[in-house]
C-alpha cells in the first residue's frame, strides 16, 4: 500500500473543510510509515505527527490499531472515519483518563448544551455545505427511540420518520471510544455481527445505527432492519439507502 493517499475515490472523497482544518488533508499528508501505511494524527500506530495538531473535539481521521480489525467497507465504497483521536506529541496535552464504562453509552442533553460532550461523541459525518460535524444521536419520537443526527455547530438535531427530518429537543448522544466502534459496509436491512443496536421501534424491533453519503454529506441515521433500509434525515426529508454502513462494536 506504498503511496497511499486519500482523495483518489472521486464518490467518496475526503472533506475539504476550511472551518476545521485538522481533519485530514491529503496535500498536507506526510509520508507512509514503515509498514506502507498512511500517517494519521494522533493514533500511536503512526508515532508522533506534527503535521496535525491535537485539538480536543474536532474530527480527525481514525486509524485503527494494530489489534483492531479493519473496517470490512471496500475501497469502492470506503470515506474517512471522522473519530475523535487524541494528541500526545511533545507539548501537547493527552487525554484525560475517562471511565467509559461500556463500549458504547448514551448521554442525555440537548443540542445547545452537547459541546460538553466534545471529547467522547461519536462523529459519524459531515455537513456537505461547511463541512462541520454530525453526531450520532437518538431521541424519542411518535413512540420509536430513533438514530439520527446532530448538526453540533449549529445545535440542531433531527431524526427520521415518516418521510420527514423531525428536529428533536431531549437527545441522547452516542459516546464511545474510537479504537472500540467501526464501521462496516452493509445493504439491504442485513445487520452484520456486533452491530450496535441505537433504539427500536414501538413494536419493539431494533433500530441500528448507520451513514450514508447524500448530495455530498455523510450523515448518520437509523438502520430499520424490516425496511431493509437506512434512513437518513436530509433536507427537510427522510431519505432512504439501500447501500450505507453500520456502526458495530470491535
Amino acid at each position: 500500500m506504498s503511496g497511499f493517499q486519500y482523495g483518489n475515490n472521486p464518490q467518496y472523497p475526503p472533506p475539504q473543510n476550511p472551518i476545521y482544518p485538522q481533519i485530514y488533508n491529503p496535500a498536507n499528508a506526510p509520508p507512509p510509515n514503515q509498514q506502507g501505511q498512511p500517517n494519521f494524527a494522533g493514533h500511536p500506530s503512526s508515532g508522533q505527527n506534527p503535521h496535525y495538531p491535537y485539538q480536543p473535539g474536532f474530527a480527525y481521521p481514525y486509524q485503527p490499531g494494530p489489534n483492531v480489525q479493519p473496517t470490512s467497507v471496500p475501497a469502492a465504497m470506503s470515506y474517512p472515519n471522522t473519530m475523535p483521536v487524541y494528541g500526545g506529541y511533545p507539548g501537547q496535552p493527552s487525554a484525560p483518563t475517562q471511565n467509559y464504562g461500556p463500549s458504547i453509552e448514551w448521554i442525555p442533553t440537548t443540542p445547545r448544551d452537547a459541546p460538553t460532550l466534545s471529547d467522547k461523541a461519536v462523529i459519524a459525518g459531515y455537513e456537505a455545505y461547511d463541512g462541520s460535524p454530525l453526531w450520532v444521536i437518538r431521541a424519542r419520537y411518535e413512540g420509536d427511540l430513533i438514530p439520527g443526527k446532530l448538526a453540533i455547530k449549529h445545535h440542531a438535531a433531527y431524526v427520521p420518520w415518516g418521510g420527514n427530518e423531525n428536529p428533536v429537543q431531549n437527545i441522547e448522544v452516542c459516546c464511545a471510544r474510537p479504537e472500540r466502534i467501526r464501521w462496516v459496509e452493509t445493504r439491504d436491512g442485513s445487520i452484520p455481527p456486533n452491530a450496535v443496536v441505537g433504539g427500536s421501534t414501538s413494536s419493539g424491533e431494533p433500530l441500528y445505527i448507520g451513514r450514508a453519503k447524500e448530495q455530498g454529506s455523510l450523515t448518520p441515521g437509523k438502520v430499520h432492519p424490516s425496511h431493509k433500509s437506512l434512513y437518513i434525515s436530509f433536507a427537510g426529508k427522510e431519505v432512504a439507502h439501500k447501500v450505507y454502513e453500520t456502526l458495530c462494536y470491535v
